[in-house]
């Protein structure tokens, strides 16, 4: 056991979960308990400049990591900094006063000709140096040995195998080892740094374990494998595998107490693990939050997303860019057509005519008594969005929502579809997509796009029902269990949001009469919707 340790990394990496807002008090709780469980080394957070605040696991200063750790702290505190993102002139020397024991540099490929200055400076300011490139399944092997060359010079504390992708399977974990092995000063230790994507750091980190004998091996993990995505191997699974198979002395304990006590709450908000999106981005080799862009949209169904990632340039896999593959799906989407003739029809159709649109929120049930009576008394023309109704006769449905149009029983009822959906008979209406987009993140939202399309018909004003605004609660968003979707909890504020500041701008041109409760009516107001 001397040579293997154990790097929690959960305020650091865990963060991307929660935006780093663990709380003072809990931060500090889980550092003291991961310490009574014996973890070598306790991960603070990142060091950045940024405005600093307590409650984040985020420090401008290295002084500021003082405040979460006890006096009584034995394991080696870490922070770290990516590249770029923390001014070299902060980096104070370490004295008996700075708790701060060790810091990690996490850099790109293409950042190697400057980076090594300023790993220089803080190894000479007395830390632990961590050398940390990231998506190392990135380089050659003359790539790699060239960057081994420049490390072994520099003569850091450790040497980092960044899975930043999830992606390594066992054999490609094992040729970049040996290259590493072999090539590596024998005094610079090495650290395993895996996301789960594919379901396999565990495994690799036995493997490593088995054959890493010469050197010290660092294995980074996160308590319940908090993490983005599919999360990070787990602290409680890997020092338990330690304690069983190479004479560990952590406990377990402590460890799953941060579980009850600071995580969970965590997870119950914004959940991680697993997921056939993520596997999706590591089989793509592209970074997870493409695949997290895409599943958030709830507009694609797996097939289609596994396309699109395909479609992203080698060279812009690594390191997301969110225009990028807004733009990938647009122009896969965009499928432009000569809607005049639906347009025309719907204007024939709509025109001086009561509307009430039926969007699927919940309140379609529970205020199911309101909806009919109003049905009964003002007759209108009825337009379902993005589903058929089973409780209400609708005479039209409109859908932009190429899951929701394949997920349709066969109906009678006609439709209007987006051009953006494929597979429809020759018979359907369709709508050109990009020409009813908005400029939101929420640019496709089927509500909106009906909106813009009534204003271009001439319609001024229209009755809605079930537009009921998002809820944390998940399975109190939709009428109908099939339509709850995989949208993490901390996306529905942001949505609400979003579709808020829409509505505030589709009410200039059409009135909004809303005939069920809705977080949008009275008039669209950001600050009653958000709090």
């Amino acid at each position: 056991m001397k040579n293997i340790k154990v790097l929690d990394c959960s305020l650091r990496d865990g963060g991307y979960v929660n935006e780093w807002n663990f709380g003072f008090k809990n931060s500090k709780k889980i550092i003291n308990e991961l310490n009574k469980a014996n973890i070598n080394y306790i991960e603070a957070g990142f060091l950045q400049d940024i405005n600093y605040t307590k409650d984040k696991t985020l420090f401008n200063q290295i002084k500021q990591i003082n405040e979460t750790v006890s006096n009584e702290i034995t394991s080696k505190i870490v922070a770290m900094i990516v590249y770029g993102k923390f001014n070299i002139e902060k980096i104070i020397p370490k004295t008996g006063e700075i708790k701060l024991d060790a810091i990690r540099v996490t850099f790109k490929k293409n950042e190697i000709d400057s980076v090594f200055k300023y790993l220089e400076k803080i190894k000479n300011s007395g830390y632990q140096l961590f050398v940390n490139p990231t998506s190392i399944e990135s380089y050659s092997d003359l790539e790699l040995l060239n960057l081994i060359e420049k490390v072994n010079k520099l003569s850091p504390y450790c040497f980092s195998i960044v899975d930043t992708k999830g992606l390594l399977k066992e054999k490609d974990l094992l040729r970049i080892y040996y290259n590493i092995e072999n090539n590596l000063n024998s005094n610079i230790s090495l650290c395993f740094h895996s996301h789960n994507n594919l379901q396999l750091s565990f495994s690799n980190a036995q493997c490593l374990m088995k054959i890493c004998t010469n050197r010290e091996l660092i294995i980074d993990s996160t308590v319940f494998g908090i993490g983005r995505g599919a999360g990070n191997l787990c602290t409680e699974l890997i020092t338990q595998y330690i304690n069983d198979n190479y004479q560990g002395n952590y406990d377990i304990i402590p460890i799953l107490k941060i579980v009850d006590e600071q995580i969970n709450p965590i997870f119950a908000q914004t959940p991680w693990g697993y997921s056939v999106p993520y596997y999706l981005a590591a089989t793509n080799h592209c970074h997870p939050n493409y695949a997290k862009y895409l599943v958030e949209k709830q507009t694609v169904p797996v097939e289609i997303i596994n396309r699109l990632l395909h479609k992203i340039p080698n060279d812009k896999k690594p390191f997301y860019e969110d225009d990028l593959i807004k733009q990938i799906y647009l122009d896969n989407f965009s499928n432009p057509i000569d809607d005049t003739e639906t347009i025309n029809y719907l204007k024939d159709l709509l025109i001086n005519k009561n509307i009430l649109v039926l969007a699927p929120g919940k309140s379609l049930t529970k205020e199911k008594d309101k909806i009919t009576k109003f049905i009964k008394n003002k007759k209108p023309f009825v337009v379902s969005l993005n589903f058929i109704p089973k409780d209400y006769n609708a005479d039209l449905a409109f859908i932009t929502n190429m899951k929701r149009f394949e997920s349709l029983d066969d109906s009678s009822i006609p439709l209007i579809i987006s051009s953006n959906i494929t597979g429809f008979s020759q018979n359907t209406k369709v709508i050109n997509y990009s020409s009813y987009l908005n400029n939101s993140i929420m640019f496709d939202n089927t509500a909106l796009m009906f909106f813009k399309v009534l204003n271009k018909i001439g319609v001024k004003s229209v009755n809605i029902a079930g537009l009921d605004g998002f809820s944390n609660v998940p399975s109190e968003n939709y009428v109908e269990n099939s339509l709850i979707n995989n949208a993490k909890v901390d996306e529905f504020d942001k949505r609400n949001e979003i579709m808020a500041i829409e509505l505030k701008k589709v009410s200039e041109y059409i009135k909004l009469n809303f005939i069920t409760n809705s977080l949008y009516n009275p008039p669209p107001d950001t600050k009653n919707i958000i709090s």
